[in-house]
């Protein structure tokens, strides 16, 4: 659905987006994330076709965004980090004159903007002011904007940024609904714990090149020489001794009934470790791998430290 090839852009002084190439498939939630100034926004303006790259391409559902671009923004909505709103319409007013702009028939339109108010949660607000709403609000309604026209691709930069917690959670369920009804979004943020549980797919950004780009649990996997486990058990038992004694296990870590512990081995060789414990007499509770977070898997990318 998302193809960045050989993606570059050149400024006299710096070069924002170094030769990024991704394609993200149909169906995916893809995480853009590094720090400020790493090439994300830049990138984001060259997928929707704001911003002519110096070389490379951009295609969106197999539509060259840049030299086919009216026909590819039927199939883009976009949200900038900043965008403007006009404060003297209503909110069904402003999607209105979004849905007349994309060229939607006029019969359509009605029925789309109470479809889409009703999908961002905005039902008490259709006849108000946007002067007066909130930031969360305002930020809902750009979302309305941007799938008034049911694109197959969201490009959001930075959408969460300056909403509070549950705003922020209301936001990440209100894109999930979205992949459920067959979008493909392109997201980024430098707030990790906001791609946490949310993003299929991340792509990690440092000085506008693409440090490492795929499934979540695929990198962590590729980066990581061992497994961090987590187990529970019942009784008195020397647990951390008797971990320790076992293969391919080490750094035990003990909190009252529960461990955690490294593991170097197999997938296969782990498998045995609770029925090793229960020969030793440990009545095993839980027994659970601990995934890396975002934030860790980043950490550890950006400053090329491989666990």
């Amino acid at each position: 659905m998302i193809e960045l090839r050989t993606l570059r852009k050149e400024y006299p002084t710096v070069v924002a987006v170094d030769d990024v190439q991704v394609t993200i498939p149909e169906g995916e939630i893809y995480g853009l994330i590094g720090p400020n100034g790493a090439g994300k926004t830049t990138t984001i303006r060259m997928a929707c076709g704001l911003l002519s790259p110096t070389s490379g391409s951009v295609r969106i559902c197999s539509i060259d965004v840049h030299r086919q671009p009216e026909l590819a923004q039927r199939n883009i909505g976009y949200l900038s980090d900043f965008f403007s709103v006009y404060e003297d319409l209503k909110v069904w007013e402003y999607l209105d004159y979004f849905a007349n702009a994309y060229k939607m028939a006029p019969a359509q339109i009605p029925a789309r903007i109470d479809e889409v108010i009703h999908q961002v949660g905005l039902e008490v607000k259709r006849d108000a002011m946007i002067k007066g709403l909130s930031r969360g609000m305002k930020q809902r309604m750009g979302i309305a904007r941007a799938v008034i026209h049911e694109p197959r691709v969201l490009l959001l930069d930075e959408p969460a940024s300056g909403l509070d917690p549950k705003a922020r959670a209301d936001l990440r369920n209100l894109l999930s609904s979205l992949r459920d009804t067959g979008a493909t979004i392109l997201i980024s943020s430098h707030i990790l714990s906001e791609l946490e549980g949310f993003c299929t797919s991340i792509g990690i950004m440092e000085r506008g090149r693409m440090v490492r780009s795929g499934k979540i649990d695929e990198i962590t996997s590729a980066e990581s020489r061992y497994k961090v486990v987590r187990v529970g058990w019942v009784g008195n038992a020397d647990v951390k001794a008797i971990l320790g004694a076992l293969p391919n296990v080490s750094n035990v870590t003990v909190d009252g009934s529960e461990a955690v512990f490294r593991f170097s081995g197999a997938d296969e060789e782990l498998a045995h470790v609770p029925g090793e414990l229960t020969a030793r007499g440990v009545p095993v509770l839980s027994f659970n791998e601990v995934k890396q977070t975002v934030e860790e898997l980043y950490l550890k990318l950006s400053t090329n430290e491989v666990m």
